[in-house]
């Protein structure tokens, strides 16, 4: 298909039809006969627009209900901040040129395809609408951080040190391109987050803070001189649905696949951990957490990975984390209670964490 929507309004049955017969989602001689959509979370966010999809096929149940479609923004400035680092043609290269050889728990794909030209795209997929989201700000329990583990493993264990020869045009954390890229939203709001949040800056860290963003770029190289692979990028609870024991729900599948890159493994970890749990829950089951994940690899044929290389990615992961908590506390809308409660709880928690396993004295 060379073209495709790039708004709700684009949106025909005519194309229903067809990418849903090409997904082998529809069968016979049936078409979408109309078709009707809410927005979801309130529809138009910082980088795009996510809808609900409802699906009439006439008199027959031929196809799916209802589907999930996400567009980039309809705003030039929004979408631009998107397309900085990729987020829509990673996650579109995602669905079609990496998970079709993946066995873990995600949404199913339809559809998905981007336009270099005017940086839209669209992605169309399975509506998991029976799945819980998890909680981001009241925080996860160490069981459904153990689910979240088991889910994002494999992909970590299959493309481990090879993932750039498997992509080799994919986002790499430590290129001087994305460092590029990604730093100057930092550089330009932390700040801001210690003027709005004080109380949330310990007298240890904000001795540290000007060596932390004079030593930024370093934080970023140090993420990839270590074991490297294809992750997720963005492992917080409001990217993951938990099945809840639902009969024939799984355990947890992950959402969001616009952050995949190559990057050292525990980023993801670290990243759960450090915004979408509390300090106590984390305190209590993180060296677990830890020993969990070096099994889990074994189990999956990674050979050589100790508990303690484990652990040194780990803690320069939750370093490397540090900057995004600020970075949302300083320069994202906070006027609204959740997203002031946002950025609390991830200042909060990702603080605690770094002080906690000494990774100030990682800054070089």
């Amino acid at each position: 298909m060379n073209s495709f929507p790039q708004a709700p309004d684009d949106i025909s049955c005519e194309w229903l039809t067809t990418i849903l017969r090409g997904s082998n989602a529809l069968t016979g001689a049936c078409n979408v006969e109309d078709f009707s959509f809410t927005y979801i979370g309130g529809g138009v966010g910082l980088l795009g627009m996510v809808l609900r999809v409802f699906l009439d096929y006439g008199e027959d149940r031929a196809g799916p209900a209802s589907l999930v479609i996400k567009f980039a923004h309809d705003q030039p400035e929004n979408r631009q901040i998107a397309n900085n680092t990729g987020l829509y043609e990673r996650e579109v290269t995602f669905f079609n040129a990496i998970a079709p050889d993946l066995t873990i728990a995600m949404p199913k794909c339809h559809f998905a395809a981007y336009d270099e030209k005017s940086g839209g795209n669209v992605v169309v997929l399975e509506d998991l609408c029976d799945y819980a989201l998890g909680d981001q700000i009241g925080g996860i329990s160490a069981d459904q951080a153990v689910m979240v583990l088991d889910s994002v493993t494999p992909l970590h264990a299959k493309f481990w040190n090879r993932g750039e020869t498997a992509f080799p045009n994919m986002v790499r954390i430590d290129s001087d391109d994305f460092i590029h890229r990604s730093t100057p939203g930092f550089l330009g709001s932390w700040e801001s987050a210690v003027e709005r949040f004080p109380e949330f800056f310990p007298e240890p860290l904000m001795d540290a803070l000007p060596r932390y963003v004079d030593g930024l770029n370093n934080i970023y190289k140090d993420m990839g001189n270590r074991t490297l692979t294809v992750i997720h990028g963005d492992v917080r609870m409001d990217n993951a649905l938990f099945g809840d024991g639902k009969p024939g729900l799984l355990p947890v599948v992950l959402i969001d696949w616009q952050n995949v890159m190559i990057s050292n493994p525990l980023y993801d970890l670290a990243w759960m951990t450090a915004t979408s749990m509390t300090v106590e829950t984390r305190r209590d089951c993180e060296q677990d957490l830890l020993s969990h994940y070096v099994a889990c690899l074994k189990n999956y044929g990674v050979e050589g990975y100790t508990l303690s290389q484990c652990e040194q990615d780990y803690n320069i992961a939750l370093l490397f984390i540090l900057h995004f908590t600020i970075l949302i506390a300083g320069a994202f809308d906070i006027s609204e209670e959740k997203g002031r409660t946002l950025a609390e709880t991830g200042l909060e928690r990702s603080i605690a964490a770094a002080l906690d396993r000494n990774c100030l004295a990682l800054i070089r």
